[in-house]
């Protein structure tokens, strides 16, 4: 999840940097509160003031992942395994609504980030469909002849952060809460024949829909990293990392910001990917993609 950041001095932004060799449940995430201090900190907000920001944004990603849909008498009552993406940002966009929002006092602030998306007609290969005994059976490429699936939900992220560090060269603020994912998910296909292999059955045309809820405890770091030695141009960073209903999710993001009298803009590349188990609809999901934001504070 990303945030907003509060103040001229405490913009920032979210997420990405794939983190390839993340196992299950290994969250020793080092918050980097040793990274070199300046020789001084820069002066605290008001603290007895709140202080609000809220964030329209446009979030642009390409989406990929592997689903396993439940059977049903198109599938012989077999799981179907299909791959979905990447694809075209635009092209499968259908719909998208996305905010971020803050609420700050002193060092203390609570962040909200929300998306709603809606991808149709994405790039889909059936993968395998379950036997009797429980075993995936490799369904041939060349036997399907039309495949789609299209995928929609909304993201939300809630999280407390403390700035523990303030220096010339810019902020380090912890963070933690939850991030919520729900995602519903539809497989549809077209074969040339009917497939029966080794007691598997995929019939030649069919569809599949299903639900998931994905709710996850997250902890992370945000902050920005001043450029120039001026408090308008900075760097925003932003990495989590959770688990729960997810054996390992990672959220990160890095750009260019913007700090002006009224708000903030930045320009980042955002990266979310979800791991989950195989008996899940979710296997595997990655979002990334350029993420554009405007920042109105007061």
């Amino acid at each position: 999840m990303k945030a907003v950041q509060r103040g001229s001095r405490f913009d920032w932004g979210n997420i990405k940097a794939p983190l390839a060799g993340l196992g299950g449940k290994r969250l020793g995430v080092a918050i980097l509160l040793a990274i070199a201090t300046g020789p001084g900190h820069a002066e605290s907000p008001d603290a007895n003031g709140w202080k609000f920001a809220i964030a329209p944004y446009l979030w642009l990603p390409n989406v990929s992942g592997a689903l396993s849909f439940s059977g049903n008498s198109s599938t012989g009552g077999g799981r179907l395994d299909l791959g979905t993406g990447p694809d075209s940002y635009l092209q499968n966009l259908q719909f998208l609504l996305m905010l971020q929002a803050e609420a700050s006092k002193g060092d203390w602030a609570i962040v909200a980030d929300a998306a709603y998306l809606d991808f149709s007609h994405q790039q889909t290969t059936l993968n395998s469909v379950g036997a009797g005994n429980g075993a995936a059976i490799a369904i041939p490429r060349e036997l399907a002849t039309n495949t789609g699936s299209s995928l929609s939900g909304g993201l939300f992220g809630l999280a407390g952060v403390y700035t523990a560090l303030r220096a010339q060269w810019g902020t380090v603020e912890p963070l933690g809460g939850l991030r919520y994912l729900n995602l519903s998910a539809n497989a549809n296909w077209a074969l040339s024949a009917t497939f029966t292999q080794q007691g598997a059955t995929l019939a030649t045309q069919g569809s599949l829909s299903q639900t998931a809820n994905i709710v996850d405890g997250i902890i992370g770091v945000r902050g920005r990293i001043r450029v120039g030695g001026n408090d308008r141009w900075y760097v925003p960073y932003y990495l989590d990392v959770g688990t729960g209903s997810s054996r390992y999710t990672v959220q990160a993001s890095g750009g260019a910001a913007y700090a002006a009298k009224w708000g903030d803009i930045q320009l980042i590349y955002r990266y979310l990917t979800y791991q989950l188990g195989s008996g899940d609809l979710v296997q595997r999901l990655t979002l990334k993609g350029p993420m554009l934001s405007v920042a109105f504070r007061f």
